[in-house]
């Protein structure tokens, strides 16, 4: 089991986080992502650069959460390539359904417990399904930030360069 965190995972992670948060700041609109509830408003430059978007813009934040959220996670209680999978793996599964999940927002809405709405993270659950969009984009997205994330993580390994591993 895990002994120490990798300090350079977790700066990695934290950095990516940080500019996925500050991706959503200049490009998304302020009723988009949960944590902008916190702040009074927000740059949108969305319209400044529409021949970017089509490309991958909507889905880069995809891209992000997932990487930084198995590197950050990794960092903190694995240590080994067959640890790291499954911190990925996990990841990638949740990133999935709830993506998958958006496709059947009315359903998902309603299956979701009452209760969610007294806790902080949780009570937003419900309009994340009701209003979020499913995009095959996303899926693809999920699905290379984890690979990305997952080289990473055996790339940066403790140890000998990353190489040393049963």
């Amino acid at each position: 089991m895990k002994e120490e965190v990798n300090a350079r995972q977790l700066i990695i992670g934290i950095n990516i986080l940080v500019l996925g948060v500050i991706f959503y700041y200049l490009f998304r609109s302020a009723h988009q992502p949960y944590f902008f509830k916190f702040f009074s408003s927000n740059i949108y430059l969305k319209d400044s650069f529409s021949f970017f978007f089509p490309i991958i813009g909507n889905s880069l934040p995809t891209f992000i959460h997932a990487f930084a959220f198995i590197v950050i996670t990794a960092s903190l209680v694995a240590n080994q390539k067959r640890e790291y999978l499954y911190v990925t793996l996990a990841w990638l599964i949740i990133n999935m359904l709830f993506e998958i999940g958006q496709g059947f927002g009315t359903f998902m809405s309603q299956i979701i417990p009452e209760w969610f709405s007294d806790y902080i993270f949780l009570e937003n659950t419900k309009n994340y399904f009701l209003h979020g969009r499913f995009d095959y984009f996303d899926l693809l997205s999920i699905a290379l930030g984890s690979l990305a994330a997952y080289i990473l993580l055996v790339k940066t390994k403790n140890g000998k360069g990353g190489a040393d591993e049963k």
